[in-house]
């Protein structure tokens, strides 16, 4: 179960609080913005390359009405693929039975691709639970002529999470929420944030 929200930070707040910090968790994760049709599948799915190079798919099973959402990881790949090796992740997805996915990303023309360096510290608080702030940095782009799509955004991400499917405690997330003051907190995923932010980088 998590409890996560997104709001923006400018470059140098990005620059000046994460890319000085030592010894905390960098990575690149590349995530696939899917097509949306009639339904949540496109914010429900999240797929992409972590670190680049190992492709997951979480899918989101439950959201509740105080923002906890339920998310289950369904393909965690332990040999490395390349962005462009379409032919390969296909084959994991077929594996996985994720035939709907597959046509969603065949249907993407053109294919769009959000690269999200992720500065991140954990903390944990709890049996099983665990307080993450990370800084974001994101770059849209198109995949066929690796064209950018609007400009670079930064990003903050507060999230809780525990590591079973039970709620967890109003009591905790409200002393995370605290600590934000009168900010206005819309929780989410990342599959919904991203594509916010890809149709407002469009819109512009």
């Amino acid at each position: 179960m998590e409890y996560r929200f997104f709001y923006p930070i400018t470059e140098h707040q990005y620059n000046t609080k994460w890319k000085t910090k030592s010894f905390i968790e960098s990575r690149t994760d590349i995530y696939f913005i899917l097509t949306p049709l009639s339904d949540n599948f496109h914010i429900e799915h999240g797929l992409k390359l972590r670190n680049r190079k190992k492709l997951e798919l979480k899918v989101r099973e439950q959201r509740f009405e105080n923002g906890q959402e339920y998310w289950i990881k369904k393909i965690h790949s332990h040999r490395r693929i390349d962005i462009d090796d379409m032919k390969s992740i296909t084959k994991y997805l077929t594996k996985s039975n994720e035939n709907q996915l597959i046509d969603r990303l065949n249907n993407s023309k053109p294919l769009i691709l959000c690269y999200v360096n992720k500065i991140r510290e954990q903390t944990h608080i709890g049996s099983g639970i665990t307080q993450e702030l990370t800084g974001l940095h994101l770059q849209f782009i198109r995949a066929d002529d690796q064209s950018q799509i609007g400009s670079d955004l930064f990003f903050e991400t507060a999230c809780i999470e525990q590591s079973t499917s039970k709620l967890i405690d109003e009591n905790i997330v409200e002393r995370l929420c605290y600590k934000y003051g009168d900010m206005s907190i819309n929780p989410m995923g990342y599959s919904e944030f991203l594509y916010q932010q890809y149709r407002r980088a469009v819109i512009v």
